[in-house]
């Protein structure tokens, strides 16, 4: 953490810190049809073939599937397509990708969607070059990837920032738990960012991952290891949110929105890969394990007023800069906590995501086993050194029992 001066000037803390900006993006409408060359400069090195993962349905929606197969045509190269990579996807589906690829020996691996097929096209790009480990063993940390097939991501969303990092996450079902591998070899060696293949995505779904990015925002800017780069760059995610999100329900073709959402995404993609995550998501990977179906951007939705109250009496000074844009007038006072809690889910019903977690099914019995989840994750001790914190089962009780219902009802 390296944080020179105070507004004062005073030098306060002189550690260094490393800053990731590792993928080459292209971004801004039209940006798809970078693929071309893209996919032109593998060729040139003597690829071939191309493996591709796509989800089930919105790499045809978005128009994107038109755009990459016409690049691969323009550079002469096969692909093979795993598609159908579901929402949180598990370690089985990566598995099969994987299987798939094998035989037809890819020398690319390109991704098309939001962060699951994305995802998988890094676990998969990595275990393609790890011969005789499988996604379980990824996901289970009993080995590091030390290289991967290149990786190239064609990103459909705005939120995930999966694009400009080096994490992939995925389940494994039979142990309850959600985890994320990271690895350098996992970057995407290209990335394309283009607004225009985001206007078919749905008015809840786009809800949902541009708060996944607010999220990113708030936990990077607030671990143990943050830095003021990253800071800067989750204030920039929350100013860009707070002026376009409101318009998104009446404009969910309007480009220029659009746009600047992505921008957002992915700002928060490369604080989040430079900083990391802490409590939010580590109990939101927990309720994901228990209900899969519920989109990991309105799990953290519901989450995160609960997980400030706990977290902003430690990091009052940053919070409350980054979260003005959403509740004016903030001045950085511990006993802030329970009204930014407030005014922050009170911001997130404004947009149009008032779910908690009685309305998705999860009621006050199932804390405990959420509790449990959590803390059986290998994730745990990470989390609790990155967190401003740190995480105690009592913390995480409190979390999940403030997240049942709205906070007006009392916290």
């Amino acid at each position: 953490m390296w944080r020179p001066f105070k507004p004062s000037g005073e030098i306060v803390e002189m550690n260094p810190s490393e800053i990731r900006l590792r993928s080459t993006l292209y971004f801004g409408p039209g940006a798809v049809g970078r693929m071309e060359d893209i996919l032109g400069r593998y060729r040139r090195r003597g690829a071939r073939r191309v493996g591709i993962v796509t989800g089930t349905k919105s790499h045809i929606l978005s128009g994107a599937w038109d755009r990459v197969e016409e690049a691969l045509e323009k550079n002469d190269m096969e692909f093979e397509l795993s598609s159908g990579v579901p929402p949180n996807p598990t370690v089985d589906v990566i598995e099969e990708a994987v299987e798939l690829f094998k035989s037809f020996g890819p020398e690319v691996i390109v991704g098309i969607g939001g962060g699951s097929p994305i995802d998988a096209s890094k676990a998969a790009g990595a275990l393609l070059k790890s011969e005789g480990k499988s996604a379980l063993d990824l996901y289970t940390y009993r080995f590091h990837p030390k290289e991967a097939l290149p990786i190239v991501a064609v990103n459909l969303t705005h939120g995930t920032g999966t694009e400009v990092d080096r994490y992939a996450v995925a389940t494994i079902p039979e142990k309850r738990v959600k985890l994320g591998a990271a690895s350098d070899a996992m970057y995407p060696e290209f990335a394309v960012d283009d607004p225009e293949l985001t206007l078919s995505l749905p008015e809840k779904q786009s809800l949902y991952v541009t708060l996944d990015a607010v999220n990113h925002a708030v936990e990077a800017a607030t671990t143990t290891v943050t830095s003021r780069f990253t800071e800067m760059l989750s204030r920039e995610c929350l100013g860009v949110v707070a002026d376009h999100l409101p318009r998104l329900k009446d404009h969910l073709k309007d480009v220029e929105v659009r746009g600047a959402l992505m921008h957002a995404s992915m700002v928060a993609g490369v604080a989040i890969d430079n900083s990391r995550a802490h409590i939010t998501h580590l109990l939101e990977h927990a309720l994901s394990a228990l209900k899969p179906e519920v989109p990991h951007g309105l799990g953290l939705a519901i989450l995160l007023p609960a997980v400030l109250k706990e977290i902003y009496p430690a990091r009052a000074e940053v919070l409350s800069q980054l979260l003005r844009p959403i509740v004016p007038g903030l001045k950085g006072r511990e006993e802030e906590a329970e009204a930014v809690a407030r005014e922050v889910e009170r911001w997130t019903f404004s947009v149009g995501v008032e779910e908690k977690l009685s309305d998705i099914g999860i009621g006050e019995e199932d804390v405990g086993e959420l509790v449990e989840i959590a803390f059986s994750s290998p994730a745990l001790k990470g989390t609790e050194k990155l967190s401003p914190v740190g995480l105690t089962r009592e913390m995480a009780r409190r979390i999940y029992e403030n997240s049942l219902y709205p906070l007006s009802g009392g916290l």
